[in-house]
C-alpha cells in the first residue's frame, strides 16, 4: 500500500472509512502488542486496543503532516487511553471495596426502612386524601402525627375544645383509611362475621 500514514489520516478526515480501515489494519499488531504488555486480561487488551483506534479516528483531523511520524502519534492515544483504563478499574475498585462494607441493619433499622418505603409509596395519595378533608381537620391531623402534639393541644390550636378535637380526629383518620384502603384494594374494617366476640 503507497499511501503514507498522513495521507491515510487526512483521507480519514475528509471522511474515507477506507483509507482508515487501511490505517487501522497497518498498525493493528503494533497497538495490541503495546497493550498486551499493559493489560492484565484479554478484556483489557481488547478494550484498549478498541479505545485507541476510536481515539485515533476522533483525532485524524487534528494530525499534523509535519509530525510524520503516525507511530509515536497513535501510542501518545494509546498511553492516554491506558491512563484512563487505569483510573476506571481503580473507581470501580474503590466502589467495590465500599459496598462490601456497608453496614447491615439489624432487625429494628430493616423495619423501620421497610416503613419508610412504605410511607413514600403511600404519601402521594395520602396527601390527595388529605385534600379531600376539612382545613381544620387537615390542621389537626398535622398538628398531631407531624408536629406531636396531643388531640388536646392541636384542638386549642385550632380554637376547638378537647372533645371535638378528638371527635374530628377520629373521624378525619377514619375518612384517610378508607380512601387508602380504597386506593390499595384493602378492606377497611372487619365485618359482623368475621369478627371473633369473646364472652367476659
Amino acid at each position: 500500500m503507497s499511501e503514507s500514514d498522513a495521507e491515510l489520516l487526512a483521507a480519514t478526515a475528509a471522511g474515507d472509512a477506507d483509507a482508515f480501515g487501511c490505517f487501522y489494519r497497518r498498525h493493528e499488531a503494533l497497538v495490541a502488542a503495546y497493550a498486551v504488555n499493559r493489560c492484565t486480561n484479554a478484556s483489557d487488551v481488547a478494550d484498549l486496543v478498541g479505545d485507541t483506534f476510536i481515539g485515533a479516528l476522533r483525532s485524524a483531523p487534528r494530525f499534523a503532516e509535519r509530525d510524520r511520524d503516525a507511530v509515536a502519534w497513535l501510542l501518545t492515544i494509546a498511553r492516554r487511553a491506558l491512563a484512563h483504563q487505569r483510573r476506571s478499574f481503580l473507581r470501580r475498585q474503590r466502589l467495590g471495596h465500599r459496598l462490601a462494607n456497608l453496614p447491615t441493619y439489624s432487625a429494628d433499622e430493616a423495619d423501620a426502612v421497610g416503613a419508610a418505603l412504605d410511607a413514600a409509596r403511600l404519601a402521594p395519595e395520602l396527601f390527595v386524601a388529605l385534600r379531600t378533608l376539612a382545613a381544620k381537620d387537615q390542621e389537626l391531623l398535622m398538628l398531631v402525627h407531624r408536629d406531636g402534639l396531643t388531640p388536646t393541644q392541636a384542638g386549642r390550636v385550632v380554637g376547638m375544645n378537647a372533645n371535638t378535637a378528638r371527635v374530628r380526629l377520629s373521624r378525619a383518620r377514619a375518612r384517610l383509611r378508607e380512601r387508602l384502603c380504597d386506593v390499595y384494594d384493602r378492606p377497611t374494617v372487619k365485618t359482623d362475621s368475621e369478627v371473633t366476640h369473646v364472652q367476659p
